[in-house]
């Protein structure tokens, strides 16, 4: 009998690890898309990104920021800024995915609040809780997203990427795959620190941008 198991942040490595055998490669040089030939920013794009920061910084203060509040006041920003509301961009949201286990027993199910683009960048927010920390804990959650992706049995294997973010941090992450899916992750870029990130975080989504749409 098949186990159906509903994504969710309960969702753990080992889950992943046991049931897909995905496996941390971290090797710095296995995701090297967000380190390196990252385009430069324009004065205007600087300007944005500064009222993007003041703007959830200000709504911080009252209370904690929801998922809904998380894309309005910071991912759509972002994702406008580094091209993917043109015409040539297939964007999909609150879609039901799901994925089967190696041996086929365990179905893992779920509706997710997330916005997918051609199938290659998953973008996953999730509710603020002030700690870089909600963001590992999310990863597994993000990660099965990642997996069930239509392109995931493509032939060639296709590589997938991903933002996780709570609106103050950021993390990039990477599934290559193989025989064996791999996922490798960036460094975690915060809001909470002296200067800007989302300079850099709009740096990488524009080069993402540049690999993987048409």
């Amino acid at each position: 009998m098949v186990q159906v198991v509903t994504i969710s942040e309960k969702t753990s490595f080992y889950d992943l690890e046991t049931n897909f055998n995905l496996q941390l490669n971290d090797d710095r040089a296995a995701f090297a898309e967000w380190q390196r030939d990252l385009p430069e920013l324009t004065t205007y794009e600087k300007e944005r990104l500064d009222q993007v920061k003041a703007h959830f910084l200000a709504l911080t203060q009252r209370s904690l920021i929801s998922e809904n509040l998380v894309k309005m006041a910071v991912v759509s920003p972002l994702l406008e800024l580094a091209g993917f509301y043109n015409g040539n961009v297939q964007v999909r949201d609150e879609i039901p995915v799901e994925i089967s286990g190696l041996d086929q027993d365990v179905l893992y199910r779920g509706r997710i609040d997330i916005l997918v683009f051609q199938e290659k960048l998953w973008v996953v927010a999730i509710e603020s809780k002030h700690s870089q920390f909600s963001l590992n804990k999310a990863m597994p959650q993000a990660l099965a997203y990642m997996l069930a992706s239509p392109n995931a049995n493509a032939d060639p294997p296709q590589d997938m990427f991903g933002l996780l973010t709570n609106g103050s941090d950021f993390r990039f992450l990477k599934v290559t795959h193989q025989s064996t899916p791999v996922y490798s992750v960036s460094s975690i870029f915060s809001l909470v620190d002296p200067g800007n990130d989302l300079y850099t975080v709009l740096q990488i989504l524009k080069a993402l941008a540049q690999s993987i749409l048409p």
